[in-house]
């Protein structure tokens, strides 16, 4: 199938379409090999297919391959760095960038948008090594800014790299809710009940379809939003319910205050985040932002959605300077690409067993733009095994 690399056996059109499919979905890599075989034998062919273990080796050439060749485009790069536990105490560093040339203004950031700059696990990443890997990058693509939480380790990265940091919007956010729910009775009570519940109907057929969704533990101040929603429907339709499932729901109607409460703070979390995280920071943004959080608090009396409203002005006050600073007109605030980054690589890893795991991070350069045929061919003619080795010592001493 197509040309062959150098010393290679399988033809680089083969190499590049495995590639490509197992980027796709939680696609396995035995997964990727079988639905080669199934296809090959609608088609009628006969060709012989490589083991998932050498689809694993290609992988990680592609992968590496790309770290190490990225050229720039020209121009300044935004920068994207997060930190990710992957398995117990060892953590994943990952710095993403784009070239301030490639940025639509008009959409959220993709896959395809991005590239790879570092990818590296150590038990601890202090921020001295962070900014020796930021110092690193900078000598081939200039960076304007970095994009990410207010992590320690982070924030110190950019101070000693003397680089510009925006706060990711859903961070900052969160954040302020934590503040305002954290010790507040009402919402904690709350809070239990939902999980108490889901305890007692998780194996009901019969309230299966009542039950409230999950709340993630990280971030739960930000989560509980679907929590609300779901509260909401349930009052809407009270009188069509049982009376085993109002016996069991009427703590919503103890905490109907509470959560019109958050309906109004979560139509003040939503408003911001959606404008900001789909196109950006800017005059226009800012503004369309303003007018509907006035048309929201000019509708409520609500202390605590008042004080919300007033922490989303100050973020976008924040936003504003940072722009003034960086003599900008349009600025990206939110670091959702790089959680997507990690959550896919998740997908592909297998929690119980760690074999491996070091070089198989270079793969997570393989989610950006689609490899092509020559690509393909280079990564398998210049990337040798011991070459992912010697990386992957290189990552364990970082």
């Amino acid at each position: 199938m197509g040309e062959k690399a150098d010393r290679h056996q399988y033809g680089s059109s083969l190499v590049c379409l495995l590639l490509e499919m197992q980027k796709y979905g939680a696609m396995s890599l035995r997964s990727c090999r079988n639905s080669v075989a199934c296809m090959l034998v609608a088609l009628g062919l006969s060709v012989r297919l490589p083991s998932h273990s050498t689809i694993r080796n290609w992988l990680c050439k592609g992968g590496l391959h790309r770290i190490k060749t990225t050229e720039s485009v020209g121009g300044e790069y935004v920068v994207y760095v997060d930190e990710s536990i992957v398995f117990g105490s060892e953590k994943i560093l990952l710095i993403l960038g784009v070239p301030t040339a490639r940025i639509n203004a008009t959409r959220a950031l993709t896959h395809s948008d991005m590239e790879v700059l570092y990818v590296g696990a150590n038990v601890e990443w202090k921020s001295e090594h962070i900014a020796a890997e930021l110092v690193k990058i900078a000598k081939k693509k200039p960076i304007l800014y970095a994009v990410s939480d207010e992590g320690n380790n982070l924030c110190g990265a950019y101070k000693s790299f003397q680089c510009t940091h925006i706060a990711d919007c859903t961070h900052v956010l969160a954040n302020h809710l934590k503040r305002l729910y954290q010790k507040d009775a009402d919402f904690e009570a709350f809070r239990k009940l939902i999980g108490r519940l889901r305890k007692q109907w998780n194996l009901s057929k019969a309230n299966s379809r009542y039950m409230p969704p999950t709340m993630r533990g990280k971030m739960r101040f930000a989560n509980i939003f679907p929590c609300v929603y779901w509260a909401q429907l349930r009052l809407a339709e009270w009188d069509n319910l049982s009376e085993s499932v109002q016996q069991s729901l009427v703590f919503l109607k103890e905490k109907a205050g509470l959560i019109d409460s958050l309906a109004i703070v979560s139509a003040v979390f939503k408003t911001t985040c959606a404008t900001l995280k789909n196109e950006g920071f800017g005059t226009e943004q800012k503004a369309s932002i303003l007018s509907e959080l006035a048309t929201i608090s000019a509708s409520t009396t609500d202390g605590k959605a008042g004080v919300f409203i007033q922490n989303c002005k100050d973020y976008l006050a924040y936003l504003d300077s940072k722009n003034t600073l960086l003599k900008q007109i349009h600025l990206l605030v939110s670091s959702d690409i790089i959680e997507s980054f990690f959550g896919k690589f998740k997908t592909k890893i297998n929690a119980n067993n760690r074999t491996g795991l070091t070089e198989f991070l270079f793969t997570i350069a393989n989610f950006s733009q689609s490899f092509s045929v020559e690509e393909t061919k280079k990564a398998l003619e210049t990337i040798k095994l011991k070459d992912i080795k010697l990386s992957k010592k290189r990552e364990k001493v970082a």
